[in-house]
């Protein structure tokens, strides 16, 4: 192996040395397998740069998901630029919740979902007696399942129009 390295400047077989086709088509093939392995590697290297673009809205969605507190619709309304009449609206025209009495209440479809929970607020009325008043809250969760179907009808957060 060392002779033919240092005779020829690289280890070949006698039929290497002998047939330049087989000679051609070899570096060809070295050619071609050099030039996928750099577009590889500029691949890799566009990917990582997007993921570490990514990580921290990931990790964002991580804690906004996973946290347990509620907002109002009038607090997702907020970010669209809407008001919370405006976006019940386009909720209930689109069949995601429907209003009983005072209150919105999710389809059947969307109940289960853990997109919103009904709370009590206790207050005391004008005749002084005790009273309680059911509100619909969003979960993160929810607030996600709405964000996604407004930009689904091409309506994105106060934040994303300026960047579109």
């Amino acid at each position: 192996m060392l002779p033919s390295i240092r005779k020829h400047g690289l280890y070949a077989t006698e039929e290497l040395l002998n047939n330049p086709d087989v000679m051609i088509a070899v570096l060809t093939e070295l050619k071609t397998e050099r030039e996928k392995a750099a577009k590889l590697q500029t691949t890799i290297a566009v990917q990582n740069q997007q993921l570490a673009e990514l990580q921290p809205k990931a990790t964002y969605y991580d804690v906004v998901l996973n946290c347990p507190d509620l907002v109002t619709i009038t607090t997702i309304a907020k970010d669209f630029g809407w008001s919370a009449i405006k976006l019940n609206g386009f909720l209930h025209e689109h069949g995601i919740q429907f209003k009983q009495g005072e209150i919105w209440h999710l389809y059947q479809e969307y109940a289960e979902k853990g997109y919103a929970a009904t709370r009590t607020t206790l207050f005391k009325g004008s005749d002084g007696e005790q009273h309680s008043k059911e509100h619909t809250y969003w979960t993160q969760k929810g607030r996600l399942f709405i964000y996604d179907l407004l930009k689904r009808n091409n309506i994105l957060p106060l934040v994303e129009q300026d960047i579109a």
